[in-house]
């Protein structure tokens, strides 16, 4: 979930600019009590915008196809499974995986009661009793340390939870991390085709899902191998149009170069400009004779990813 990566880094840019004198141990972890406290308040606010549009981009996108709940894009971890219902079937090692909403959402669970437990100890074990400073020899506080002969008898397990926690964390973290690639490359592969790798890094490694989705709201899905397989025939095209006149008119004989009206010259006789091979990212100028701007007998067609 991204609160608690809003929460990692509102923490260190705190921890940052804190400015604080102290001089004893209790005095530091006070502090260091009172900078947790700033980085939930401050990653919560953050969290739930990014929830808001993230929400508001699904329930587009679930409109235009006809899903049903889309209310559930509104609500924590829920959302993760309704992006999956989005995204579709995926396939993973060649395998086809049609419920990887619900592994995420499961996965991001158990990752989410890790840490709201971790917090728990964390703040358990913030007490200044707890804590001993070494100084120096001039008085001054060089290092904090929690002293175990402080803590209650009866307390003392909360050490060991804190290391089992934090191994706990980074393993769920790993396969939460793994689920959200294979769900939001699914997603984006029928959501934004062109860049689905970009936007898969941005919603799983970083705190953005909700903004990246709220961006590509508007977008019509489409089949992504469809897609990539007309790419690879503009691309054909286009070696097979150089191959016949060459970018500069050029067969063996041919005349060459560009005519009066800046069009290509080809070799035995005047050839067509050749197909722009990334003509979905935008119209390729028309000619100025008006010509169609397709390839030799190829005619310029309507772009039918207009949402790229």
């Amino acid at each position: 979930m991204e609160l608690f990566d809003w929460f990692n880094v509102v923490q260190i840019f705190t921890e940052y600019f804190t400015v604080a004198q102290v001089s004893t141990a209790a005095e530091y972890i006070e502090v260091l009590r009172r900078i947790l406290y700033i980085s939930i308040s401050v990653a919560g606010g953050i969290y739930l915008v990014c929830l808001i549009f993230g929400g508001i981009g699904m329930h587009t996108m679930a409109k235009k196809v006809g899903m049903k709940h889309s209310w559930l894009a509104f609500l924590p971890l829920a959302n993760t499974w309704y992006a999956g219902k989005l995204a579709g079937e995926t396939q993973l090692f060649g395998q086809k995986m049609k419920r990887v909403g619900l592994y995420a959402m499961l996965t991001e669970i158990v990752y989410v009661a890790i840490n709201v437990f971790a917090l728990i100890v964390t703040f358990a074990l913030y007490q200044p009793d707890y804590f001993a400073g070494n100084t120096s020899d001039s008085g001054a506080l060089v290092s904090v340390y929690l002293n175990i002969d402080n803590i209650p008898l009866e307390l003392r397990w909360l050490t060991t939870a804190d290391i089992v926690l934090n191994v706990l964390n980074t393993i769920s973290y790993l396969f939460l991390i793994f689920f959200m690639c294979v769900l939001f490359y699914a997603f984006f592969r029928k959501y934004y085709a062109r860049g689905p790798f970009l936007m898969t890094f941005m919603s799983a490694f970083l705190p953005f899902r909700g903004i990246v989705i709220f961006a590509v709201r508007n977008n019509t899905p489409v089949d992504y191998e469809a897609y990539m397989r007309r790419r690879m025939e503009q691309y054909a095209r286009t070696r097979q149009g150089y191959g016949q006149g060459g970018p500069y008119g050029g067969g063996y004989g041919g005349q060459g170069g560009y005519d009066a009206d800046g069009n290509a010259a080809g070799g035995y006789g005047q050839s067509a400009p050749a197909d722009d091979p990334f003509s979905d990212f935008g119209d390729a100028p028309a000619p100025s004779d008006g010509a169609s701007s397709g390839g030799s007998g190829q005619g310029g067609g309507n772009d039918p990813f207009p949402d790229f």
